[in-house]
């Protein structure tokens, strides 16, 4: 059974209870009664991505296009190399036929010219000495006895995380179904080349080694891994098989992208832009934590505050939760305004606030994710321009 979906669109499914409760528990979804005992509604947020279990698939397209998601993708790993990571992206319409289409490029690209090697630091117990014996380890392990030994060395090897990276991310895409014919034999090709090398077994929030002379060609294809391996997922329970996840929060897509490209459009500023600074409260006890998507900061000082958000909105109207959050931010904080950047494909309008008696105002701004990414950067630069010209007000408050 395929179940397809749009984010934020409800649909009406024929399900059995077994299904929904599938669904309902790997989080791409809510499901709720529908009309009759055998319809269930789908509701989707703002999770975008497939879920594969036995017998049953849930897949939750974006509103914008494939080619426009891979861009908020590819700026926010690297904003100058983006071009190159997602360029094979534009010849598919379906997001994980394009991953797929673009990591197995890049990938096949990088191996050309052989697997890259590198010194890997091994700490093992062997039968024989290699390296520095550590014994302090050998004495605390080893229970007196002289064998096998506690030691230490480096191995210039396949083993080094560029190598498990790629793997792990070539494995993962394996497993999901409806990939491109294409793709799965330069993936398969890929698996071999690594042989040798170890997948990774917990790979959530490993990020890649920094790019140098030595492993440049390797960068497309490491920073398209590591959006396979931050939104992939493996479990057993949604049925007896292992299920398999590839899931995008586009909440978290949208402000990582907007972090990214505001850092850029506000460095001729001056900008000392800070994410999700913790070290700020609500209350004088400092038991209300605050924690604001993007702070802007001049002379050691908040004079901006900006949160991200990619919501399905009514009417062109917040959800008041958002405006009570900024209220608390201009609050705690001392500004007499915050800022909330919507995706303007969520329903948004850009309008400004003035909340009664606090002498604060919460402007919204929207950004047009759907457009050409040279607009949309100039959106930001736009947006930028105005954070900038604010700052003086701020400053005299």
């Amino acid at each position: 059974m395929i179940i397809s979906l749009t984010a934020w669109t409800p649909e009406e499914k024929a399900l059995s209870l077994e299904q929904a409760r599938a669904i309902e528990r790997c989080g791409i979804a809510e499901v709720v009664p529908g009309s009759r005992d055998d319809l269930w509604i789908v509701r989707p947020g703002s999770k975008i991505g497939v879920v594969v279990g036995d017998g049953w698939e849930v897949r939750v397209r974006p509103r914008i296009t494939i080619p426009r998601l891979a861009f908020l993708l590819g700026y926010a790993r690297d904003p100058r190399g983006w071009r190159e990571t997602v360029a094979t992206f534009e010849r598919e319409d379906e997001l994980f036929s394009a991953i797929a289409s673009g990591f197995s490029h890049h990938l096949t690209w990088a191996l050309d010219r052989g697997v890259l090697r590198g010194y890997v630091r091994f700490d093992e117990r062997r039968q024989d000495i290699r390296g520095r014996v550590r014994f302090g380890d050998h004495l605390a392990r080893g229970g007196g006895l002289p064998l096998p030994i506690e030691v230490s060395y480096d191995d210039f090897t396949t083993e080094i995380l560029e190598n498990r990276m790629l793997l792990t991310a070539a494995l993962l895409v394996l497993r999901l179904p409806r990939i491109p014919a294409a793709a799965r034999r330069r993936l398969l090709r890929a698996r071999a080349v690594f042989e040798g090398v170890t997948p990774l077994t917990a790979w959530r929030g490993i990020e890649a080694p920094p790019i140098t002379r030595l492993n440049e060609r390797y960068a497309p294809a490491l920073a398209l891994a590591e959006l396979i391996l931050a939104g992939s997922s493996l479990g057993t329970e949604y049925g007896d098989k292992a299920s398999t996840s590839f899931v995008f929060d586009m909440n978290k897509v949208f402000e990582e992208f907007v972090s990214t490209a505001l850092a850029e459009a506000m460095a001729p500023y001056g900008s000392d832009l800070r994410e999700q600074v913790k070290d700020w409260s609500l209350d004088e006890d400092d038991r209300l934590a605050l924690k604001p998507d993007l702070s802007w900061w001049v002379d050691g000082r908040c004079v901006a505050i900006l949160d991200a958000k990619y919501k399905a909105i009514d009417e062109g109207l917040m959800k008041h939760p958002d405006a009570y959050q900024m209220l608390a931010y201009c609050s705690a904080y001392g500004l007499p305004r915050g800022y909330l950047i919507y995706a303007k494909d969520s329903g948004a309008q850009a309008v400004e606030h003035k909340v009664r008696n606090a002498n604060v105002e919460i402007i919204v701004e929207t950004l047009d994710v759907g457009k050409e990414p040279e607009e949309l950067l100039a959106q930001v630069e736009q947006l930028a321009a105005r954070l900038a010209q604010s700052v003086p007000l701020d400053r005299a408050a």
